[in-house]
């Protein structure tokens, strides 16, 4: 199956480890960038999952040792001069990045919004 959007995988809020509700801090913050560039959120396909694991969708598409969150998935291959060397990671065929700073690097550049400062 070839994706025809990027794919942004975030945890849900509010879910519970030891008793008691969390939030993802770094979830949190790619919220906030799709919050100042609402055109990025529009273009983009969102999942959110559970905290528990196995994350099954993610586990199909990267692999079992791929399943941390917050992850974009790219529709396709992408090159950019304003990212870093280790932005981007390839599982098989698919290429993703993982956690805040890389995200929001990967798609300020891909979606021509301003990128984070440094």
């Amino acid at each position: 199956m070839t994706a025809t959007r990027d794919r942004l995988f975030l945890l849900r809020p509010d879910w519970i480890d030891q008793d008691r509700p969390w939030f993802c801090m770094a979830c949190a913050a790619v919220e906030g960038f799709l919050g100042y560039y609402p055109k990025v959120r529009d273009a983009l396909d969102i999942v959110y999952l559970p905290y528990e694991r196995p994350r099954h969708p993610m586990v199909g598409l990267l692999g079992e040792a791929h399943q941390n969150l917050p992850t974009l998935v790219l529709a396709e291959p992408f090159e950019h001069p304003d990212l870093r060397e280790d932005d981007l990671q390839r599982a098989g065929d698919l290429w993703f990045a993982t956690n805040e700073g890389p995200i929001t690097r990967v798609l300020a550049a891909r979606y021509g919004v301003s990128p984070p400062h440094p």
